[in-house]
């Protein structure tokens, strides 16, 4: 590990400047990437280094990574240690160009905590979330060349309450008691704490914590004890956990229905549903709310609209709807 951290320090010293013509913004992820091309579109390009499906508590840069990195204008990040391996990448690029971190847009009194450990995953509050990236726009727009759009800002703060409030809406037409979900791993705190959804997760706040017996087990009895059918996998954690969470249930006589897995630290490959931030967050509900109640949510037009005619949601879920 020591090698590679120098073998970054060295392409950090030799590289140029960005090749690509216009504003090159670089971010870890597509939670970041999306809100920020919208806010500063026609500005800037703006891509993620983590794609679909791609764990950002885990990931390793490789050097194609950090090039693409150093050759850009102006890099953000999520920090709270959620790309824990990236993190001596980002206080390198500090020296050289902004690398901003939405952390520090984020007020303490906002964060949950787990064992003394903020929870990074602020993203699943939409409110919360889009409220930090307008931070880190401003920021952009002091440290940078690029301009903030106040227009768009307002856009993606109306597009982000009208979500919240159908999420909302969605919720409060299910019994308490039936709102809880089992998670491959503790990521959705926030949207739990919104939304008055009860999360029991497999794994802890990061990913490469291990599956422990004695959780799986207690797990096992709570679906048991409920009746529970909300238990989900996620795209970006190894299923192996959730998969023996189910064989625990099977042995018991407990039959689980076959889920789609939760979008928790990424998003879907481009063209499906969930592909961009708002539309991960309706696919995960609907999703949930169809598991715990047998019934899917189907979005009003009014809120697919809003966002499709701003290029916010592409495409929309009515066909993962009908399914």
């Amino acid at each position: 590990m020591r090698g590679f951290a120098l073998s970054l320090v060295a392409l950090l010293s030799v590289a140029g400047p960005a090749p690509a013509e216009g504003f090159v913004l670089r971010t870890t992820t597509q939670m970041l990437a999306q809100p920020l091309a919208f806010i500063f579109e026609g500005q800037a390009e703006v891509t993620s280094l983590l794609g679909a499906g791609t764990d950002p508590h885990t990931y390793q840069p490789t050097r194609s990574d950090v090039r693409s990195m150093v050759e850009a204008d102006a890099v953000t990040y999520h920090g709270l240690l959620f790309e824990a391996q990236l993190l001596d990448l980002m206080r390198q690029l500090e020296q050289r160009l902004p690398a901003l971190a939405a952390e520090a847009y984020q007020p303490a009194d906002d964060l949950l905590r787990d064992g003394g450990l903020p929870d990074p995953h602020t993203w699943h509050n939409p409110v919360l979330w889009i409220e930090t990236v307008v931070g880190l726009s401003r920021a952009l727009d002091e440290q940078t060349d690029l301009d903030l759009s106040e227009e768009r800002v307002a856009m993606l703060r109306e597009a982000a309450l009208q979500t919240d409030a159908w999420i909302d809406a969605v919720f409060a037409d299910i019994d308490p008691e039936q709102r809880t979900v089992v998670s491959a791993h503790d990521a959705f705190q926030y949207y739990g704490e919104r939304y008055s959804v009860r999360f029991e997760p497999l794994l802890g706040l990061s990913t490469a914590s291990e599956t422990k017996l004695a959780r799986l087990n207690e797990l096992v009895d709570l679906i048991e004890e409920q009746n529970l059918s909300a238990v989900f996998s996620e795209t970006t954690v190894e299923n192996a956990g959730i998969a023996a969470l189910r064989e625990g249930a099977a042995r018991r006589g407990l039959a689980l229905r076959a889920l789609p897995p939760l979008f928790s630290d990424a998003l879907a490959p481009a063209g499906e549903p969930g592909s961009t931030y708002f539309g991960m967050l309706i696919q995960n509900t609907i999703n949930m709310a169809d598991a715990m109640s047998g019934h899917r949510p189907v979005p009003p037009a009014s809120l697919l609209d809003f966002l499709g005619w701003n290029g916010l949601i592409s495409p929309t879920p009515t066909e993962a709807i009908a399914q």
